[in-house]
């Protein structure tokens, strides 16, 4: 009886004591907070740090909207292939990487398959139909 007492107390004292630990540590922060956190940066800060493409009040027309639709649907642009040989030239994996510098600023190729890709999957078109599309309008041979 009183082992089972003495194992109760144990398991209370250890419970008592993570409690305790736990709220001297402070408040968890996940993502981009302890960036934030650390830096003493404020949220917007923090997030702009964490943005995958450059932002697109920068830019102006159509590359603005090219810019909005990387912004916006990137996982869209990270699946499809850009035919302007930046692969080549600047090691671009897909037409996403067009977006994280002012490359897509410049490049009519990148602009334009960014806003038709974006078109086609706002009229419901599979990622396969938008690729294929894509390949017959932009694609062509050296």
């Amino acid at each position: 009886m009183f082992k089972r007492v003495n194992l109760v107390v144990a398991m209370l004292g250890s419970a008592l004591i993570v409690a305790a630990v736990c709220s001297l540590a402070g408040p968890v922060r996940t993502g981009g907070h302890v960036a934030a956190a650390r830096a003493g940066e404020g949220e917007a800060q923090a997030a702009e740090k964490l943005r995958v493409t450059l932002d697109p009040k920068q830019f102006q027309g159509d590359v603005r909207k090219a810019y909005e639709v990387a912004q916006d649907d990137a996982a869209l642009l990270d699946q499809l292939h850009c035919y302007c040989g930046c692969d080549k030239a600047d090691g671009h994996r897909n037409l996403l990487d067009c977006y994280r510098t002012e490359h897509g600023a410049h490049c009519e190729i990148c602009v334009g398959e960014a806003n038709d890709a974006e078109a086609m999957a706002q009229r419901g078109m599979s990622i396969d139909q938008i690729r294929d599309a894509l390949r017959a309008r932009y694609a062509h041979e050296d």
